[in-house]
């Protein structure tokens, strides 16, 4: 009897250790959390099509995170600025590029999103710049914005920025979206389009010079850029903070005379879910191999570390923020 009664004590007294050990246990799969110290082995970058200069700049971080990292990274080919925003918030990309006022929209809930994409973060600013090109053949008798009016237009793949932008710069001309047929192909699909008349006009929002109206101006003749009249300059300046003038030399594309027009900045956003020591590695992996990225395309020659030291649209990540503040960017 009393070895029956031994047994089934010392019996009880592993069970409960053995509960407690599990209970206490810092595994975070027992205890239903996620494990922050994971870092992911797969980064897939949202970029845009690949004729403008999104895809070289992210193939280039790409290349730098795999190899610094010990990571596979991707640069994936996306609609564009517009639709990286909700990819980030949906987890199906990592890190992308966008624009400021789409990363702020998005971010806040405004138009042309529905609702708030509180998953995104800035990981740097001052990418590239986003220039408005407006390119027309000689023979359309399009001469100014104002001449849209009626047109077919391609304004790039579905989901990218630009048709914030356009709608921007139309309103200022007294038109709106639905004065044109908009056609949403990539920039490299549209000026095929032109080149062929199938199309208008073809706008392109991405850093000049763009792959595409290169590829135009050594295929195509008699074709030109549309440069922004002063007096309306003046009211896209004053009425959108967002835009910047820039002047395109001619030399760029060979046009017969240089090309004013608005650029806004290009950045980098991130899944603010992303683990922070993560995130300041990848950082420092980019911004310690800056001139591969600068190399990357013309329009990637203006980010650098200082220029860092600007006010992000939406808040950083911690991780870059980290980053920063040890650089001296940020105090």
């Amino acid at each position: 009897m009393f070895k029956n009664k031994n047994f089934y004590s010392i019996l009880g007294v592993g069970l409960l250790a053995f509960l407690l050990t599990a209970c206490s246990s810092s595994d975070p799969i027992a205890n239903g959390e996620e494990d922050k110290d994971e870092t992911p082995k797969f980064l897939n970058i949202g970029t845009a099509g690949t004729g403008g200069a999104y895809y070289p700049v992210g193939i280039a971080i790409a290349d730098i995170l795999g190899n610094q990292l010990n990571l596979s990274a991707t640069a994936q080919v996306t609609g564009g600025a517009l639709e990286n925003v909700s990819l980030i918030q949906s987890k199906e990309v990592d890190i992308a590029i966008t624009q400021s006022p789409m990363a702020v929209a998005g971010y806040n809930g405004t138009e042309p999103f529905k609702q708030k994409n509180e998953n995104v973060a800035t990981l740097f600013n001052g990418i590239s710049q986003g220039v408005f090109q407006l390119v027309v053949l000689d023979s359309s008798g399009i001469n100014s914005i104002a001449d849209l009016k009626g047109k077919k237009v391609v304004l790039g793949p579905a989901g990218g920025g630009a048709i914030n932008v356009v709608t921007d710069l139309l309103g200022v001309y007294d038109l709106t979206i639905a004065d044109i047929t908009p056609t949403y192909v990539s920039y490299s699909e549209g000026v095929s389009m032109l080149s062929d008349n199938n199309v208008d006009a073809v706008i392109i929002q991405a850093a000049a010079p763009s792959p595409a109206i290169t590829e135009l101006a050594a295929t195509t003749k008699g074709y030109k850029l549309i440069t922004i009249e002063p007096e309306k300059m003046e009211q896209l300046l004053s009425k959108f903070s967002y835009l910047n003038q820039i002047d395109l030399p001619s030399d760029m594309y060979g046009t017969k005379e240089d090309i004013t027009t608005v650029y806004l900045t290009n950045m980098m956003v991130v899944r603010k879910d992303l683990n922070e020591e993560f995130i300041y590695n990848l950082t420092k992996a980019i911004f310690e191999n800056l001139e591969k990225v600068q190399k990357s395309h013309p329009s990637a020659v203006g980010l650098t570390l200082e220029s860092q030291g600007t006010p992000a649209p939406i808040p950083l990540h911690p991780g870059a923020e980290k980053y920063f503040k040890e650089e001296g960017i940020l105090k």
